[in-house]
């Protein structure tokens, strides 16, 4: 959150948000013990889309250093990417597929898994 610039008070308050938090389920109206969230936000949690974002922002820049992609005037273009969905450029499949390795490797860095069922090769039908 720093390396967006975003105020320490504020990174202090999403932290505090989210660690050392406490869960109880409710079964049949019968309430559990409580247990410490110990990974990930609550269900629900506000914050959740906001810090998604912000890691999915990250991933996104560290690809930006990936050599590939293709060259459109001065910049070279290796993906487009809005809300939560990312198509990746390259020269051929090779360079794609090197992309994505590269990017999941990073994605899984900052704690992101890909979905591979939601993976869709536009030569195939999508599975």
């Amino acid at each position: 959150m720093k390396e967006f610039k975003i105020p320490t008070e504020l990174i202090n308050i999403c932290k505090t948000c989210v660690q050392e938090t406490r869960s109880v389920v409710r079964i049949e109206g019968t309430l559990s013990s409580f247990f410490e969230n110990v990974t990930g936000l609550k269900q629900g949690d506000p914050l959740s889309p906001v810090l998604f974002n912000l890691l999915l922002q990250k991933v996104i820049q560290s690809i930006k250093m990936v050599p590939s992609g293709i060259k459109i005037g001065k910049e070279q273009l290796k993906m487009l990417a809005y809300a939560d969905d990312i198509a990746l450029i390259g020269k051929n499949e090779i360079e794609i597929i090197k992309l994505f390795v590269e990017m999941e490797n990073i994605a899984r860095k900052f704690g992101l898994q890909i979905n591979h069922d939601k993976i869709y090769d536009s030569g195939k039908e999508k599975h």
